[in-house]
């Protein structure tokens, strides 16, 4: 285990519980003694990756794997074994690991933790990989330890950061609209918690939402005859109100509504909510 942050030491103490030997490096020595849990903290980065099989890296950034990498005899002791990288990045820095992984001999899988790192090893931790299928499939039950749903996506080597990114847009997107929902209803002296205890109403729209928009945008067709964008737009405009009159933030609703009335702009105000997604990406 290279790195013991919070998620590294989570992740080694997991792999060890399951009777795994795990060595444990971080540039800081004192921190990978303090992993505990049966694992076995190493000063030298090359010895402790000799007569392993399986290296994870959870480190910062792809910055960091890489000045880490780059000291004298890494690479070469990283030759032959697998290397799953469980630090965040974008795709392209999956795609640029996988050259430095193939230039070295080093069978590589790019991975995602959708988990913080107290749900390591519980039935709320999901894993998501990229690569190459067998290798994956070689070491599964190992990586299982870390996370019982482990879930291989796809070869392209960017495919689970990408899916990373997606799902965490949506959870940072959705956590501001409920967050600035609660300070419009506390502005205009009505309880947050009366808004939260009705959440499963906009959950339930986001759900039935989304169900319709894989359908419309697999066909490119967005027409129905639920509610207009045009009737969405007018919605938006009473939350912009609402925000201005309350004197809070406007920033984030007035976002909504340039991207809205962008698809308005588009010729696109007959049809349904879904159709924004033509605005948002190019042919």
């Amino acid at each position: 285990m290279i790195g013991s942050g919070l998620m590294g030491s989570a992740l080694a103490r997991a792999f060890a519980a399951v009777g795994h030997e795990v060595a444990v490096w971080n540039r800081t020595p004192g921190k990978a003694r303090a992993v505990g849990g049966g694992t076995v903290a190493m000063e030298n980065l090359i010895e402790a990756v000799s007569g392993r099989e399986l290296v994870v890296v959870s480190l910062s950034n792809y910055a960091a794997c890489s000045e880490v990498f780059s000291s004298e005899g890494v690479t070469p002791a990283l030759a032959g074994k697998t290397l799953v990288q469980l630090t965040s990045g974008s795709p392209a820095d999956a795609r640029e690991a996988l050259e430095w992984a193939k230039a070295n001999g080093v069978d590589y899988l790019d991975a995602a933790i959708l988990a913080y790192p107290g749900f390591v090893a519980t039935e709320y931790a999901t894993v998501f990989y990229a690569g190459s299928r067998p290798v994956f499939d070689r070491h599964l039950e190992t990586l299982q330890a870390i996370a019982r749903n482990s879930i291989y996506v796809d070869e392209r080597i960017g495919s689970a950061a990408t899916l990373d990114c997606a799902i965490l847009e949506a959870y940072y997107g959705g956590s501001l609209a409920f967050l600035h929902a609660a300070a419009m209803c506390k502005a205009e002296g009505l309880d947050p918690k009366t808004f939260f205890s009705h959440k499963n109403s906009f959950l339930g729209l986001l759900s039935v939402t989304a169900d319709a928009a894989q359908g419309m945008i697999e066909s490119n067709d967005f027409s129905g005859d639920q509610c207009s964008l045009d009737t969405h737009v007018a919605a938006i405009e009473h939350i912009v109100r609402l925000s201005r009159d309350a004197r809070i933030n406007t920033r984030f609703p007035k976002e909504l509504l340039d991207n809205y009335k962008r698809a308005l702009s588009a010729g696109l105000g007959g049809k349904e909510l879904p159709a924004v997604f033509r605005t948002l990406v190019q042919d």
